[in-house]
């Protein structure tokens, strides 16, 4: 990849603050008109000189430039010869060469390039002669280029071709040339027009002139002035009837600010404004056009130009085209030039980007900004379904350090033996939660490339994307840092776990429940939380000590009148006389750490009853697979996605029931299984829970709460094992 030309960035780069995603597209055409290097001159911005790479000759396989030569000295226009040679990249500028944006097969220049999969010599023929005759208006087919040669000092030229191409015998005579040096195979072929003209009769003299000579179209003023006619006339009259006016005026450029020529109808390579949906933008007058969407052609050149770069910030997720474009709000020339190499690169996300930008300008990399668009394309019918113009890496990178920290067992208990989860912190292959997840840079692209929301809120839209796409709202959300309801992620938590529930095959979603835990507690620490009922506990994050988001608070006192405990005033359970530490002991104080941690249940009592009977659930299902060797247990009866408020009221006596039963088949020292849950549910909820119509929280809260208690009793008695080995005394050293 060429590095840019300083001097060209220059010229085109915009005026001002980079502060629309027009600019954006005009600032990303500077640069690929700096690293073609040749948008200098009158036409500079017009040539696409880099559209003919594919018809170049290269190695051993041979594309051919097909030349009518054409003789304007004498009396009336004479073709006098067509040569069909090998395109050398030395004779491409010679060529004047004006590429219609792809998908069209008419040029702006007379220089044409043929078929991608090879032309015969019929095709060769028929393409010369369109130069002659249609590009040169013989048949009024373009009205601007007759218009320009009428106007022109130089308009015979364009005359004279056209006069030739009329001719009843021209397509005879090409066919006598051609045929006697067109080669056996189909190759690429590009056409053009070599004209043997006196400079002495031309007003603009010709490139390189010296005495009567043959020149090719991009040393005659006259052939690029007709090319940049045609490209105006698509700028005013895109996708407008015959009868239409064309949409030109004078006015001020929507890009540059400047007074010029502007027009309405300009090619936008993301196609967000098109006139051919009229039906998007109410009361539009297509002819009218130009008096709201005012492009100069300076700028609608120039966003044409950026459009490959547009493209190679872009990557598809779930259906839908998301462009992450990197710019600078104050774009200096230098600037520009770091600009370049970064989006040259390999990366398409914020966090790619930015791990680049520091190792290319550490300097600069914290003034980047990013402009998000996500896009369906209905075949061709462009809808905007997310557009974000001053993404930083602030919020993401808070996020993904909040993570970190949650799952980080040096710096949070979630997914640790004293009082958390059991995690999947061992298996790499979880992502989120196993080593990569304690990386801030792995979760950072995480959160911008939209997987860790992707891996938690349901998916209800794969095959037709829309606006309200739960993951897409949420990935915004981390992207911007605007406020989410608490509320609705819940609902959507809750809705992703029934997805991913399987009671044939005992899948309860752990997984994506533990990570939606420790997104949970990640977004509170980020602070990015909020309860549009009033329930502020639940956005608040864990009390804990954390070194790196600073989030320690004091502890408060329980909603329901309790006495408020820390972190030191739960006491670590002592051993036994014979030195053992007592696995309900041990679940016991777990327990009363992992609640107390906990606003969302340390200060909603019905909150942590429900938690609780979750917890007691599973502790029994546990029990029920590993002692009683049952496959249908407590916890395929009741799946936290069914549960309810009445179900839950329901419940909650079989449990105490089991609980008491099995404590009895197992000769148990207590009248209950699990003792230390049941206190603490009967201390939230009393020996009865609330009936039917007394429950407060709504069934999304229930049924994700009673979702974290299942699968923190299920993981009960293993990590209270874990955690008496941690505290095992360790054996003397043997001195003998």
């Amino acid at each position: 990849m060429a590095e840019p030309d300083p001097d060209i960035v220059e010229q085109y780069l915009p005026d001002g603050p980079i502060s629309s995603l027009r600019r954006i597209q005009a600032l990303y055409g500077a640069l690929a008109e700096a690293e073609a290097g040749d948008a200098d001159g009158e036409f500079g911005l017009y040539y696409t000189p880099g559209d003919l790479s594919g018809y170049v000759t290269q190695g051993e396989d041979t594309r051919y430039l097909a030349t009518a030569h054409v003789d304007l000295t004498g009396e009336s226009p004479e073709l006098t010869d067509v040569s069909v040679r090998p395109l050398q990249p030395s004779d491409v500028d010679m060529l004047g060469y004006a590429r219609y944006p792809p998908g069209r097969g008419i040029d702006h220049s007379i220089t044409h390039r043929g078929a991608k999969g090879g032309s015969d010599s019929e095709q060769t023929v028929g393409y010369l002669k369109q130069r002659l005759y249609r590009w040169t208006n013989g048949g009024g087919a373009e009205p601007a280029i007759g218009e320009l040669a009428d106007e022109h000092p130089d308009g015979w030229v364009i005359t004279q071709l056209a006069a030739l191409g009329g001719k009843d015998d021209i397509e005879e005579q090409l066919t006598q040339h051609v045929e006697q040096e067109f080669p056996a195979t189909e190759p690429r072929v590009t056409a053009t027009v070599a004209i043997t003209i006196d400079p002495g009769e031309l007003e603009h003299a010709p490139e390189g002139a010296s005495g009567v000579g043959e020149f090719y179209p991009g040393q005659l003023h006259v052939l690029n002035a007709g090319m940049r006619a045609r490209k105006l006339e698509k700028l005013s009259r895109k996708n407008l009837e015959d009868s239409d006016p064309p949409s030109r005026g004078q006015g001020a450029c929507m890009v540059t600010g400047k007074e010029a020529e502007v027009f309405g109808t300009a090619q936008d390579p993301l196609a967000f404004y098109t006139v051919q949906h009229a039906e998007k933008f109410p009361h539009l007058s297509k002819s009218d056009a130009w008096r709201s969407h005012s492009i100069s052609a300076e700028a609608a050149l120039l966003i044409q130009s950026g459009g490959a770069f547009v493209d190679e910030c872009s990557r598809t997720r779930g259906g839908i085209r998301v462009y992450t474009l990197p710019y600078f709000v104050d774009c200096s020339v230098d600037d520009a030039i770091d600009l370049h190499r970064l989006i040259t690169g390999d990366a398409t996300s914020i966090g790619d980007y930015h791990d680049q930008g520091e190792e290319l300008f550490p300097d600069a990399v914290e003034r980047l900004r990013f402009y998000v668009i996500g896009v369906r394309n209905d075949s061709g019918d462009i809808n905007v379904l997310f557009e974000e113009p001053s993404v930083t890496a602030y919020w993401p990178r808070r996020v993904a350090q909040a993570h970190t920290t949650t799952i980080n067992t040096e710096t949070s208990t979630t997914f640790d033996s004293t009082a958390g989860f059991a995690g999947l912190r061992g298996d790499s292959s979880f992502r989120h939660l196993g080593q990569a997840g304690r990386h801030p840079n792995t979760m950072l692209r995480a959160v911008v490339d939209g997987t860790y929301a992707r891996d938690t809120l349901e998916r209800p839209f794969e095959e037709a994307p829309v606006s309200d796409d739960p993951r897409e709202w949420l990935t915004q959300s981390l992207l911007t840092g605007q406020e989410i309801p608490v509320e609705r992620l819940l609902s959507e938590y809750v809705a992703r776990l029934e997805d991913e529930t399987d009671l044939a095959n005992d899948q309860y979603g752990t997984y994506v429940l533990y990570v939606q835990i420790a997104q949970l507690e990640a977004l509170a620490r980020a602070g990015l939380l909020v309860s549009q009922t009033g329930q502020t506990e639940l956005t608040t994050p864990p009390r804990m000590h954390d070194s790196t988001t600073d989030t320690t608070e004091p502890p408060t006192a329980f909603a329901d009148g309790g006495t408020p405990t820390d972190q030191p005033s739960i006491a670590f359970p002592e051993p036994t006389d014979d030195g053992e530490l007592k696995l309900s002991s041990l679940r016991e104080y777990r327990l009363a750490r992992f609640i107390d941690e906990r606003p969302a249940l340390a200060d909603n009592p019905e909150r942590r009853g429900v938690f609780l009977a979750g917890v007691l659930l599973g502790q029994l299902a546990h029990h029920q697979r590993r002692n009683r060797d049952m496959n249908q247990t407590l916890r395929d009866m009741h799946p936290a996605h069914r549960m309810t408020g009445a179900r839950l009221s329901r419940l909650f006596p079989e449990l105490i029931s089991k609980s008491s039963a099995y404590a009895t088949e197992m000769k148990s020292s207590s009248t209950q299984l699990f003792s230390e849950t049941i206190e603490r549910l009967i201390d939230a909820v009393g020996d009865h829970p609330p009936s039917e119509r007394d429950w407060a929280l709504p069934v999304e809260d229930i049924r994700f709460h009673f979702a974290v208690g299942t699968a923190y009793g299920a993981d009960a008695q293993s990590q209270a094992y874990e955690l008496r080995d941690e505290h095992r005394p360790s054996e003397p050293a043997d001195d003998a």
